[in-house]
């Protein structure tokens, strides 16, 4: 049983707001949420403002005004008055349990539940067409592709995560705005806990559809931090603007690289090869049977490589290369557009230019055209040359494959 330091929003009848820290297990929190509790054994840390601490009172703002009428301290019937007149809380109060003391358990039948209200959906062409910045806001979409791409599921705790993901309202050409993108910047913070789920789904190689809870949102993207909950159902929770459409209409459409392309985003880019860069151009053999590329070579063999992980002699190895390319684009005039290649996308430039060695010519290369590609942004820079630096990428697919344009 997995323990997580879990942050519990909660509100009196009075409407005053705290939040529990306790530890909790991932079920246990979801049971008690839109319930009416007593919190037994609870201790004040802090007392917070709203000035000082925008991230809780961000959340306490989706709640507010209430969904049914206060309570005034000292009197036993609530006031209408209270329920629409009351500016939003300015206070919150940080409780925590006293060791062995602490517990919350469930009351039932008890009319303070209607206080709760479940966060209201959006597609992501409404969240993009909202302007109000640092405001909460839900969905879901599927992750297409995400940076860093790592197996262990430790090393994905202990560190940020970029998720680019999409929904049908970007991918159809009868919903979506084509002023908008059609892929989104989900920035996942290292202070924002994922459960056991989310993280095997982010360690694996195919996409998935994802509930971002009371995410932050930002200049052209969203965060995920402290209060933002990932989760890989879909909750039950009221739904408007198409928001409940999570199968996307066919292969993810990316949008083309342009002059309006950011920083960390994903673009489709097709050009004419003007350059290479040779500075960092490099070859390396791997095992034919595993792909393990540290191979050993061995005197004793007559030089030959040897895999340590299939404990045999390569005899017909082969040849992986890092190769980066300078690209005309139609799409970018004037700018100087660096890609950094896949294995399949060299294999296709290379096919009737390498030699029986494995060398080439760069004149042999000039003037192909490739594309289109699927990248990540890596760089944007004006000064002192108009320069882009991509990175051709797999999006993530059912098949494994690469997904279409």
């Amino acid at each position: 049983m997995v323990f997580y330091r879990a942050c519990l929003l909660v509100q009196d009848a009075c409407g005053m707001f705290g939040e529990v820290h306790l530890e909790f297990t991932m079920s246990k929190a979801r049971q008690l949420e839109g319930k009416s509790c007593s919190l037994v054994g609870m201790k004040v840390l802090q007392k917070v403002t709203r000035g000082r601490t925008a991230g809780i009172f961000s959340l306490i703002d989706t709640l507010w005004p209430p969904a049914i009428p206060l309570k005034t301290p000292g009197r036993d019937q609530p006031c209408e008055e209270i329920k629409t007149h009351l500016p939003p809380p300015a206070l919150c109060y940080i409780l925590t349990a006293h060791p062995n003391l602490g517990q919350i358990d469930i009351i039932d039948e008890d009319p303070i539940y209607k206080l709760y209200q479940p966060p209201v959906t959006r597609c992501l062409r409404d969240i993009l067409q909202m302007n109000d910045l640092g405001t909460r806001c839900s969905f879901y979409a599927t992750v297409i592709y995400q940076k860093p791409q790592l197996k262990s599921l430790l090393l994905l705790e202990q560190r940020e995560i970029w998720l680019l993901v999409t929904d049908v309202t970007l991918q159809t050409k009868e919903e979506r705005d084509p002023r908008l993108p059609k892929t989104l910047l989900v920035y996942v913070a290292p202070l924002c806990v994922l459960g056991s789920e989310v993280l095997e789904a982010l360690a694996g190689a195919a996409p998935h559809s994802l509930f971002f809870k009371d995410a932050l949102r930002d200049q052209g993207r969203i965060v995920c931090a402290e209060r933002t909950v990932l989760l890989l159902q879909k909750p039950l929770l009221s739904v408007v603007s198409g928001a409940s459409s999570c199968e996307l209409p066919g292969p993810v459409m990316l949008d083309s690289l342009d002059s309006a392309t950011p920083v960390n985003s994903i673009c489709s880019v097709q050009g004419t090869v003007v350059g290479v860069d040779e500075s960092t151009a490099f070859s390396w053999p791997v095992c034919d049977m595993c792909g393990n590329g540290r191979l050993e070579q061995r005197p004793e063999d007559r030089g030959a490589f040897s895999c340590g992980d299939c404990s045999r002699v390569v005899t017909s190895p082969v040849l992986k290369r890092h190769l980066q390319v300078f690209l005309d684009c139609r799409s970018r005039p004037q700018c100087r557009v660096k890609v950094k290649l896949l294995q399949r996308s060299i294999s296709s430039l290379l096919r009737f230019a390498a030699g029986e060695d494995g060398s080439y010519e760069v004149k042999s290369v000039l003037g192909k055209e490739v594309g289109l590609l699927n990248c990540f942004v890596q760089s944007v820079t004006a000064h002192p040359t108009s320069c882009i630096g991509l990175e051709e990428i797999e999006l993530l697919s059912a098949g494994g494959a690469s997904a279409e344009h």
